[in-house]
């Protein structure tokens, strides 16, 4: 082995085992109160979008299978998202988590960089200390001074992707902690969909247990081939844009004289020469050449693009389009152009495609790049749920889920959703769904092989219910939404609102039951229902969609008992019955 070979390897052994002993000491930095609550531009200032502070007293739990994290991207911060952020509270009644704010630059030296955490000493990045709540989505946010405060004036929101990705790491961490669920939604805008993608493709990032914890990745203008849209200075110094920074080096498609490919995407050398990463003739190119950000320059580094990519994700990706002179769309959100937005054209060979959603504007003719996030209803349509069942979310029996229907990338399709769950027991699995909005649903369930069990079961106006026989093992949901033809009159607006209810209510089938004796009556029932021939000790009372309403115990001894139900709704209840660690469900109609 040759002298430098080994020592390069030294060191990086060395990084490594620092960078772990550096993650064991992290910890959030503290900050005054307002600096969360509160942004300040010149004199004005103005308040910032927080966690509700109570929830009435009620256990908030999340009605979607998993949460969402929004991270914005360059020279910008989470407000970005507000416009889509605040339709989602309104329309569908979201719970807002919480915003994770780090100061990527904090130590202010643009020169020299790292992926240290605060406290240790010289770190370049700070993780502040937030009011986070368990919720259904959260914002990330790098526009953050060395103090806390909103805002930057030291390059954070312009810094190393790879430090991105460190941040990221530790919002998911936070997120899986607050909300108990083993995945989360990643949505990225601009530079934020890189960020994202440098936490799954870097396992250095990724959680305790060596896994990245995402289900599904969504990309909003993303420059997934890079963009040299900064190479204007006039137009970067507008907009605030330090053509030396950290990002601009990353987020370039080539260098302006080098003409290389973006050493970040594409790979390279980290080194500043005549030949290398030279994209600017009379000041220095870039602050600094470490790309990785290990302290180390000099190396030849593997791009982001050449890094492999777990294939168990759903991907998906809105682009804009502008209009030209002319009026018609053109392949250009002003920013990134459409091949650069289409991550399928540099990681090739996904097995399950990149699905795209195109916004395409009738009046901008400059740019629509940076009004992206707000256009809730492409993001809906991005966050549309898995259509196989290998990218399937993860569901729970006997809870209540919300589900999408969402035009699909070629609009006459219908919208497949699938769903995952899992049965320990002997079950009857009923099948409830409501609130269905579009004409004709279909539902049924599929074995782990993709069998499925029974026929298919269709809508019956705005409900659809059935129920199958189950054995233990893993099962699949399957939801099919047909969507009336676009040329008919549907639009994206006509379906972003639809939002199904759903869930899954198990239990012990007939082998499982008390005693094949037992008789309730009447059936339906106006006011009192029988149980005889039966020891009871508990009878709990649930709603078709699995919201537990009443629970009344019983003397054990006596095998003849009531439930009062003449204070319920019309409609269908399941009651189940319990007695010595043994249960049996019973389907009820209130008349």
């Amino acid at each position: 082995m040759k002298k430098t070979t080994f020592i390069t390897s030294f060191l990086s052994l060395f990084l490594v085992g620092s960078a772990l002993a550096q993650d064991a000491k992290f910890q959030y930095k503290p900050r005054p109160k307002e600096y969360e609550l509160f942004g300040k531009i010149g004199d004005s200032v103005f308040a910032l979008k927080a966690p509700p502070e109570n929830l009435s007293g009620k256990v908030f739990e999340s009605k979607l299978p998993y949460p969402i994290i929004f991270v914005h991207g360059l020279n910008s911060d989470s407000n970005t998202w507000n416009t889509t952020l605040n339709y989602f509270d309104t329309q569908y009644l979201y719970t807002y988590g919480g915003r994770f704010d780090f100061c990527l630059n904090a130590d202010g030296n643009n020169t020299t960089t790292n992926k240290n955490f605060y406290p240790t000493p010289g770190a370049d990045i700070a993780a502040f200390e937030s009011s986070v709540i368990n919720g259904d989505y959260y914002t990330v946010n790098f526009s953050v001074k060395i103090n806390g405060a909103f805002g930057t004036d030291v390059l954070s929101n312009q810094s190393a992707v790879a430090k991105q990705g460190a941040a990221v790491k530790k919002a998911v961490e936070r997120v899986l902690q607050l909300t108990g669920k083993d995945k989360v939604i990643l949505v990225g805008h601009s530079m934020g969909g890189l960020a994202s993608r440098e936490y799954i493709q870097n396992p250095s990032n990724w959680q305790s247990d060596n896994k990245h914890h995402v289900a599904k990745l969504l990309t909003v203008g993303t420059p997934h081939g890079g963009s040299n849209a900064s190479d204007n200075s006039t137009i970067a110094s507008l907009i605030g844009t330090d053509l030396q920074s950290e990002a601009i080096r990353d987020l370039k498609a080539t260098y302006y004289y080098s003409g290389e490919p973006s050493h970040f995407l594409f790979g390279g050398t980290e080194t500043l020469t005549s030949s290398s990463m030279n994209d600017n003739s009379s000041t220095p190119d870039f602050y600094t050449a470490d790309i990785n950000c290990n302290g180390i320059t000099g190396e030849t580094i593997q791009g982001l693009n050449q890094r492999p990519i777990d294939n168990l994700i759903d991907f998906s990706s809105v682009i804009g389009r502008i209009t030209n002179a002319f009026g018609s769309n053109i392949t250009t959100d002003g920013v990134v152009a459409e091949p650069s937005s289409k991550m399928d054209n540099y990681l090739t060979g996904l097995t399950y495609p990149n699905k795209i959603f195109y916004f395409n504007s009738g009046y901008d003719i400059i740019e629509n790049h940076t009004e992206l996030p707000g256009y809730y209803y492409q993001i809906m349509q991005g966050l549309d749920e898995p259509n196989v069942k290998e990218l399937a979310y993860g569901i729970n029996t006997n809870k209540l889920y919300y589900g999408y229907t969402s035009i699909q990338t070629t609009p006459a399709n219908p919208d497949n959703d699938f769903y995952k769950f899992t049965v320990a027991d002997n079950v009857n699995a009923n099948v409830s769904i409501s609130n269905i909005a579009t004409t004709s649903m279909n539902a049924t369930i599929l074995d782990n092989s993709g069998t499925a069990i029974g026929a298919v079961q269709n809508n019956s106006g705005a409900t659809l219910n059935f129920t199958r026989t189950l054995t233990p093992g893993d099962y699949f949901l399957k939801v099919v939404s047909i969507i009336p033809n676009p040329n008919t009159g549907a639009t994206n607006s006509t379906f972003v609102t639809p939002q199904y209810q759903f869930t899954i209510t198990s239990t012990l089938s007939v082998s499982e039951h008390l005693t094949a004796d037992f008789k309730f009556y009447p059936n339906p029932v106006k006011d009192v229902l029988h149980l005889d021939n039966m020891s009871l000790s508990k009878a709990t009372v649930y709603s078709i969609l699995g919201q537990q309403l009443n629970t009344k115990s019983f003397e054990s001894s006596v095998t003849s008992n009531t439930i009062d139900m003449s204070g319920y709704s019309k409609g269908i209840y399941m009651i189940v019955l319990e007695n010595e660690g043994q249960q049996q469900t019973i389907k009820v109609i209130k008349e």
